[in-house]
């Protein structure tokens, strides 16, 4: 009996791994083959600064990704959406904007939104801004989830670009979106039209 039952544990723990290991993999997919489409906008993720203010180096690949589609005309103007962070209070949407118009981009084309506190603040955000169209920037592992908030906040035409760098750490973020993800289809509110 114990045998027997410690078989049908181990069998279910394979099974629930290989679900886990392929929908991770799903995720991660759908965000390299990401390609962005010509838009009004592109829209960087906000993520960690210093306590000095610099964008840390996830951050700065993403500026870097957002100014390269705004210098080959992909996008007309650049939104830098992020939070104020807790620690170091340093805004991370008005850094962004800062690092823009130091590498070329003028003040006219960029929308600071300060108030991107997490991926669906910002897209109800974009939602608003830019309705017909925007291209998310962000790190492979989060374009998936990026998109479809977008979408489903009611941005019609959704596209993607990231930065082609990886780093160990992105592992974990993307076990983290693989269950970010589900979660946004169960508790995020569909807009009112």
């Amino acid at each position: 009996m114990t045998v027997r039952w410690g078989k049908r544990i181990a069998a279910a723990a394979l099974a629930g791994g290989i679900v886990c290991a392929s929908w991770c993999a799903c995720v991660a997919v759908t965000g390299m083959r990401a390609s962005a489409s010509p838009a009004e906008m592109g829209v960087i993720f906000g993520t960690a600064v210093t306590d000095a203010g610099v964008p840390k180096p996830a951050l700065q690949d993403r500026l870097e990704t957002g100014l390269l589609l705004w210098k080959e005309k992909r996008v007309r103007e650049l939104m830098v959406s992020g939070a104020v962070e807790t620690a170091n209070h340093q805004d991370e949407a008005e850094i962004m904007a800062h690092w823009l118009e130091n590498h070329g981009v003028p003040a006219e084309a960029i929308i600071v939104d300060s108030q991107g506190n997490n991926t669906w603040l910002t897209a109800v955000h974009v939602a608003q801004e830019a309705p017909e169209g925007a291209v998310v920037v962000s790190q492979w592992f989060h374009i998936m989830r990026a998109e479809w908030a977008l979408r489903h906040a009611g941005v019609k035409d959704v596209s993607g670009a990231y930065p082609k760098v990886f780093r160990l750490p992105e592992l974990y973020y993307l076990f983290r979106e693989a269950v970010a993800l589900p979660v946004y289809w169960v508790t995020k509110p569909t807009p009112a039209q």
